[in-house]
Formats: C-alpha cells, structure tokens, sequence
C-alpha cells in the first residue's frame, strides 16, 4: 500500500509539472529528465514517430553518451514494435535480450536494464517512453503500470503543448496575413512584391526556403523571379515545368511533397537531396481564376504541412495575385501618363 501511495504521489507529482509546461521542447525534455527518477532508473529517451508514421525520431533524453543515442535506428527492435502495439515491455537483461537490437552498445553504455512504455497521442501510439537502468532490475508488475501511466501522461502533456505551439502558429499565421495584405498593397514595384513575399513566408511559417515562379506569356514556362534560403547551383537546376506537381497546380491544386528526395511530383531528388530539402509544399498564384505562377516553401526536415498552413500559403499567394495584378495596372497607368507627358500616343 504504501509503495502504491508514493507512485501516486509521484505521478501526481510528475503530471503537475508536465501541464504547467506549453512549450513542445521543454516538455519533452522535462519528461525525460523527471521520469527517471520517478521510477529510480538512470536514464530515458523518448521517441515520437515522423509524420509518415513509420519511423521514430529522438526527441529528448537524458542519462546517456552521445554514442549510445547515436547507435543506429531502434525502429525494427521487437520491444519497441511490441511498445507500438500499445504493450509495455520489461528487458530484465539487456545484455543477452534477442529483443536488444544493439545488445554491444547497451553492454558499453553498462545499460542492464530496459522497461519500454508506449505513448499514446489522441488515442493512437505515437511513440515510446525507454526507461534504462546500469543496474538489474526485475521490474515488478506495479513498476510496470506505472511506467505505462507516466507514458499515457507524457501523452497528454504533449498533447497540450501541440494545441498550444497550433494555437501559437494560428495567431501568427493571422499577423502575417494581415502584415502581408498590408505590405504588398502599399507596393507597386513588381520585384519588391516579390522578394517580400518569398522573404516573410521563411520568418513566419518556419522554412528553409521559398521560391516564387510566373508563367511568361512569350514562352508559356514558368521563370523564376524571387527566392530566397536556396543555393544558386539548386536555382540552377533546371526547368519545373514538366514535373507532375506543376500539372496539379496548373488544376489550381495545392502540392504537398513529403519527400523532396523521392517523391514523384518533382523530378529533381539528387539536387534536393545536396540542398537538405524535406518537404515541399506548392500553391498556385492566381489573378482572377487565372494560374500565372507557383509559390513553393521548402523545409529543411520532412513536414507534414497542416490544414492550417496549406490555407495560409493558399491566402498568401490570393493577396500575392492581387498585389501583382494591381502593380501591373499600376505600371501600365504610369506608362500612358509618361507617353501623354511627352507627347506621345494618346
């Protein structure tokens, strides 16, 4: 009885932390520092899977040599499948375990050890919580449950980190918006609409890059005209304009391109793949119904892009539409002006 009241006092403990803390980092690493010494091991790391769902990426840990954490990949390790399924597994000998993928490093790292918990996120196993001890331990039924509901709490804290970081990105997404309309309606100067454009995407939505094309009437390609984040040699490339994400877009699709590297939208993996480019997401710019060019944003990492961000780029590149229509209007009015000043056609 009392070893359950002090789990209960701990794991009250430990949830009162954990919701006092919005920010996705910071949560993470809380957990992975506090949770150790909730259940008396020496270390843990915690893993959430990518947004392909298939491969699981370290988020935080604590207790452990860089060289353990950089062993390999853990995906295909039967504890952590077995984890994924939504079963805690305890490894009482990491050193002799066939369920250890890397049972040398463990033995050089003088993990014993290992009790792996699932984290479920909006009810499906996001990731799992690995907790490591240098000493034996037969972990017993109760440690165990334990484990699991420190896991299942880890899971709500990030959770409400992610509703606030989306909350966050929302509002910022609305001051931009707002900071874009306004800029680009003030400008006249094509280029200046431009470079703004593929400048202020970057700071707001968290990019590596972004380029801005428009088709050219005398050639009927897409042409380059503002980027930024990008090499020259990666600019240099070659032509988009027969890749299969152009076709969609040409339809007035959004794009999303997880894999830059391979996905079968682009044609240019090789070169993405020298750049570090993740992901892709492309929206058509257009003036009234009328596709004139591409806006594409480039990440460094694979991103999934959400709901919300593939509606802020499509917003962005509307008020680009305009902002580019009415400093064409306004180009060609201040052409006829000149010509009238000097005497020209009238």
């Amino acid at each position: 009885m009392k070893q359950q009241h002090d789990y209960l006092r701990l794991l009250l403990d430990v949830t009162k932390t954990l919701t006092a803390e919005l920010n996705m980092d910071k949560v993470l690493h809380l957990i992975a520092s506090r949770v150790p010494e909730a259940v008396q091991v020496d270390a843990a790391t915690i893993r959430l899977l990518d947004p392909t769902g298939k491969k699981l990426v370290l988020k935080a840990a604590s207790g452990l040599s860089d060289a353990y954490l950089k062993r390999g990949p853990i995906d295909a390790e039967e504890s952590v499948l077995s984890a994924l399924k939504g079963t805690p597994i305890a490894i009482v000998d990491a050193d002799n375990d066939p369920r250890i993928q890397y049972p040398e490093a463990a033995r050089k790292e003088g993990i014993k050890s290992i009790l792996v918990a699932p984290i479920p996120i909006r009810g499906k196993i996001n990731g799992v919580l690995r907790l490591l001890s240098h000493t034996r331990r037969e972990f017993e039924p109760l440690e165990i449950e334990f484990a699991a509901a420190l896991a299942e709490q880890c899971g709500i804290a990030i959770e409400n980190a992610h509703i606030y970081d989306e909350q966050k990105r929302q509002l910022n997404y609305f001051k931009g918006v707002c900071e874009i309309s306004k800029t680009i309606a003030e400008t006249r100067q094509l280029d200046d609409i431009f470079n703004f454009i593929v400048t202020k995407l970057p700071e707001v939505m968290d990019l590596k890059a972004c380029t801005l094309r428009l088709f050219e009437s005398s050639k009927g390609q897409l042409e380059l005209k503002a980027a930024y984040g990008l090499s020259q040699a990666y600019l240099e490339r070659g032509p988009i304009d027969d890749e299969l994400a152009t076709y969609f877009i040409l339809n007035g699709e959004p794009v999303l391109i997880l894999d830059a590297t391979s996905d079968v939208h682009t044609q240019y993996h090789q070169e993405a793949a020298n750049e570090g480019v993740g992901s892709i997401l492309a929206v058509p710019l257009s003036i009234r119904g009328e596709i004139i060019g591409v806006l594409r944003l480039l990440t460094a990492e694979q991103r999934h892009f959400s709901e919300n961000e593939i509606n802020f780029a499509m917003t962005v590149a509307e008020q680009g539409g305009v902002a580019i229509q009415n400093a064409i209007d306004y180009q060609k009015m201040e052409s006829l002006l000149k010509d009238c000043d000097s005497g020209g056609p009238r």
